[in-house]
């Protein structure tokens, strides 16, 4: 049998020990939206920036196991955006040889996240 199967979108999902902080912090500090919220506390949750959605579940966070990458178009402007809310940059914006320009953050719950921008290279 050779039937195709198609995926029109990946959802991340990573623990997070309080869902609603975690989706606001994103909110707040970078200018995602929340999705959802589910339950009372919640205890899942999801927030998109543009197309991109990440879900968040109750539980104690796997650092250095997992990390989120975002391929945005203005990364000077998410920067900025970051830089004026507090949050923990780990890796000033560089341009690479592989045509990215790229900067490395840490969100609430110590988690890596890199957002970059095609440089048409």
């Amino acid at each position: 049998m050779s039937e195709t199967v198609n995926c029109t979108a990946v959802y991340p999902t990573f623990a997070a020990p309080d869902i609603e902080d975690t989706c606001n912090w994103y909110v707040d500090k970078l200018g995602f939206t929340i999705r959802f919220l589910w339950g009372d506390p919640p205890t899942h949750g999801a927030i998109l920036l543009g197309g991109a959605c990440v879900h968040f579940w109750k539980g104690a966070p796997q650092l250095n196991e997992n990390w989120l990458y975002f391929d945005i178009d203005d990364l000077d402007a998410m920067y900025q955006r970051a830089r004026e809310n507090a949050v923990e940059i780990s890796r000033e914006p560089e341009t690479y040889p592989w045509g990215m320009r790229e900067f490395n953050a840490v969100d609430l719950n110590g988690y890596n996240i890199r957002f970059g921008q095609h440089m048409g290279v």
